[in-house]
């Protein structure tokens, strides 16, 4: 069975602990890494070659903006979501510029589920979330 190579990058740790723990209950799931801050989640994107980034936009270092352009430059095959605590249309019309798709964290759950119920290949996740 194919599993989901996922990495998670969002510097509460609280929340990525518990995001964390619901991916891996996920059986076609695999969390490939994490990362505190942008920079770090480049750096684990190139070495870990996940098919879904998971990217908090407010980080330290590199805010998720800045990594997620690093991320597509270099590994143009990685989808990248953005991650933000404010759901505003401001939020999800900026970031299909560059990102795969947004995801508001007070919906992730459902989002998440939505990528998880398709067949999994790179193409299919953002219209999984997009729907």
């Amino acid at each position: 069975m194919y599993k989901l190579k996922i990495l998670l990058a969002d510097d509460h740790d609280s929340f990525r602990r518990i995001l964390i723990a619901f991916l891996r209950a996920q059986k076609n799931i695999e969390v490939v890494g994490e990362a505190v801050n942008g920079q770090e989640a480049v750096e684990q994107t190139e070495r870990c070659h996940p098919d879904l980034v998971l990217m908090d936009i407010h980080m330290p270092k590199q805010n998720g903006i800045e990594a997620t352009k690093a991320i597509k430059n270099r590994c143009p095959g990685t989808k990248v979501f953005i991650l933000s605590m404010d759901p505003s249309e401001f939020y999800r019309r900026n970031t299909q510029e560059f990102a795969d798709g947004f995801i508001a964290k007070s919906s992730i759950k459902n989002a998440l589920l939505r990528v998880l119920a398709c067949e999994q290949t790179n193409y299919e996740l953002a219209n999984a979330v997009a729907a």
